[in-house]
């Protein structure tokens, strides 16, 4: 096809021309010289196979074949901008799809309103939530499922993470109503130590961490597996051994069975939105979202 070899710079030029109705006045609006407008509007004609303007001494008029073709002509710059733009807002992060992954019990407090601001501050992203278990500590950006997640650091695998903590709370140990720490007002680490636990999935640091692997000198003496809340609080109340969890949980997860006892002389855990550096711009926007819904909550 002729129209094959026609470039935006054809185009801007006929525009140009067609408008101005004179060939030196659409050569200094396109700041170029006059003859190589007139070559310009020679190869578009060409390549389209007919004539556009009617060049006389005097006036520079469309042929009716060029006034058809202004109107394509327009259009096509109409599409181009309207492209253009979305483009930019694209990369700016106000449109698009963006995938936000949650690890349970993570940040759940804040959750609707981080995603009810997000929606008021971005209504073109449309977001997609997914929720994770213990054994998928990341929140899925570690196997690509997710641009952004909330989760409660450790990470493990995911490469050139952007890490914004969100807020902080004490770890609580978690026994059964029976156990002998269910009625201490705390318990220190090193009895925690001796006692059976109950772990999450998997072998990483996010594991490590909740059955206090650096607090060790010897291997845990795991009894269970457990990739929920539900299911540890579940395998503590039937005496399968202790677990460790943030202090929210006791509100969150209330039920028959189980106590939840302060712990003596150890950090408290974090919640995070997570992105990698390669992320949707979209991704960075619902970092500051979550951050700044967060703050203003616990102020």
């Amino acid at each position: 096809m002729r129209s094959m070899n026609v470039e935006l710079r054809h185009l801007r030029a006929f525009v140009a021309v067609a408008q101005a109705a004179n060939f030196t006045r659409a050569a200094e609006q396109l700041h170029i010289a006059q003859p190589s407008l007139s070559y310009t509007i020679r190869q578009l004609e060409g390549h389209l196979g007919f004539r556009l303007f009617a060049r006389t001494t005097r006036a520079t008029a469309l042929t009716p074949d060029g006034e058809q073709f202004l109107a394509e002509a327009k259009a096509v710059f109409k599409r181009f901008d309207t492209a253009m733009e979305r483009s930019s807002r694209m990369a700016g992060g106000e449109l698009g799809r963006l995938r936000v992954g949650y690890l349970i019990g993570a940040a759940v407090d804040y959750v609707p309103a981080i995603l009810r601001e997000f929606a008021g501050s971005y209504p073109e992203v449309d977001v997609e939530l997914i929720e994770y278990d213990f054994s998928s500590p990341n929140g899925g950006l570690d196997i690509g499922e997710t641009d952004v997640a909330l989760v409660r650091p450790p990470l493990d695998g995911v490469e050139d993470a952007v890490v914004t903590t969100l807020l902080s709370e004490p770890c609580v140990a978690c026994v059964g109503e029976g156990h002998q720490f269910a009625a201490l007002p705390s318990v220190s680490i090193r009895l925690l130590l001796a006692e059976p636990i109950v772990a999450a999935p998997g072998d990483n640091v996010w594991r490590d961490y909740w059955i206090l692997a650096s607090y060790r000198d010897s291997p845990a003496n795991i009894t269970h597996e457990a990739a929920t809340f539900e299911a540890e609080l579940q395998s503590v109340a039937l005496g399968r051994g202790l677990s460790v969890v943030p202090a929210s949980v006791a509100r969150l997860y209330a039920r028959p069975g189980v106590r939840y006892v302060p712990i003596d002389g150890i950090a408290e855990c974090e919640v995070a939105v997570v992105h990698r550096l390669d992320a949707p711009r979209a991704a960075a926007n619902f970092a500051r979202v979550a951050n700044s819904v967060v703050a203003a909550a616990r102020r």
